[in-house]
């Protein structure tokens, strides 16, 4: 007796339909080619470091503002970049310095101990290390022809480049100086993830002893953290944290607590916990509360309840979004 797995959730909408289609295109063309160099790039780095073992961690202030900032904000109005947690300050719709940072943070993990402080990788590789263009997933493509053409590595070396200055600027890479000329993008030092919201040091493996956000290994070594985009990644560490969130089994984020200690508004939210779940990364439960976790009086307002699906980071990102979009595309 065959069984027939029917999928009751909403259809995409025109404008899923829209979103589904170009990133399809997206997975299935150059940027898919460079997570897989990404991942194996990765994959020949070696060390003794605890991520195998205790999985991918981030300490607590990468991800959630302990104070509120001043001011009047609202998922219309959101907080300025410069007035959110790291995570959200460096994210953008198409960068890659949010990537950038958690896989440098993760090449940390995985080649040093508890308490060690990584070396600096080149941009381009070289005889002796690999670079970065060879770890940051882009769909830079060769442009161009004869004497004016730029190569694919070329263009991803200049957006490498461009994200080390916004992690300059948001104080989570630091580079030497000589006669107040900033240095040439190497012999960087990788600073903490508390970034200018804290004192600025050193970044060192995080020790088993500290109070740490954790998500499986799966989540770098399976190369979700390339393939899903830097809303979904700031969701899914948002539930992984959990800080601020109403007592209970699971996680429930108020939505004042989402917007002003998360730096998340309510449409990137909205959007990234849809595909979340659709990726099989996120259990949601959709529960009519108000925004102060309460049921009882007035108008009711959605709070939904979240749960991290663990096993999901077993599953090789890639082909495992790819065969989600398609099958989400077909149906009607």
């Amino acid at each position: 007796m065959s069984i027939v797995n029917l999928d009751f959730s909403r259809l995409p909408t025109p404008k899923d339909r829209q979103a589904y289609k170009a990133r399809l295109a997206r997975l299935s063309g150059n940027y898919g080619a460079s997570v897989k160099r990404s991942a194996g790039t990765l994959d020949s780095l070696q060390g003794k470091g605890p991520l195998l073992m205790h999985g991918f961690r981030l300490r607590h202030e990468f991800i959630y503002r302990q104070e509120a900032p001043a001011g009047e904000f609202s998922d219309r109005k959101v907080p300025p970049r410069e007035l959110r947690p790291p995570c959200t300050e460096i994210s953008s719709s198409r960068g890659s310095t949010l990537r950038i940072y958690l896989t440098a943070l993760a090449i940390a993990q995985k080649t040093m101990r508890a308490g060690g402080h990584p070396q600096w990788l080149p941009i381009v590789a070289n005889t002796d290390r690999p670079g970065w263009t060879d770890l940051v997933a882009t769909d830079a493509e060769r442009a161009g022809h004869g004497l004016t053409t730029l190569e694919a590595k070329d263009k991803r070396a200049r957006s490498v480049r461009a994200s080390f200055k916004r992690l300059e600027t948001a104080e989570l890479i630091q580079f030497p100086r000589s006669e107040g000329k900033r240095g040439d993008f190497e012999n960087y030092d990788l600073l903490d993830e508390r970034g200018s919201s804290g004192e600025r040091q050193l970044y060192k493996v995080p020790g088993p002893k500290e109070s740490l956000t954790t998500l499986p290994s799966g989540f770098i070594l399976n190369s979700w953290v390339h393939v899903l985009e830097d809303s979904e990644l700031a969701v899914l560490l948002m539930v992984a944290c959990g800080k601020g969130s109403l007592a209970g089994p699971f996680v429930s984020i108020p939505a004042e607590t989402r917007l002003l200690h998360y730096g998340i508004g309510r449409d990137p939210y909205s959007r990234a916990r849809k595909t979340l779940e659709l990726f099989g990364l996120l259990k949601v439960e959709e529960v009519r509360r108000h925004r102060d976790g309460k049921t009882e009086g007035g108008e009711n307002h959605f709070l939904h309840r979240f749960e991290l699906r663990t096993e999901g980071f077993d599953e090789d990102a890639l082909p495992t979004v790819i065969t989600v979009l398609k099958e989400q595309l077909a149906r009607t």
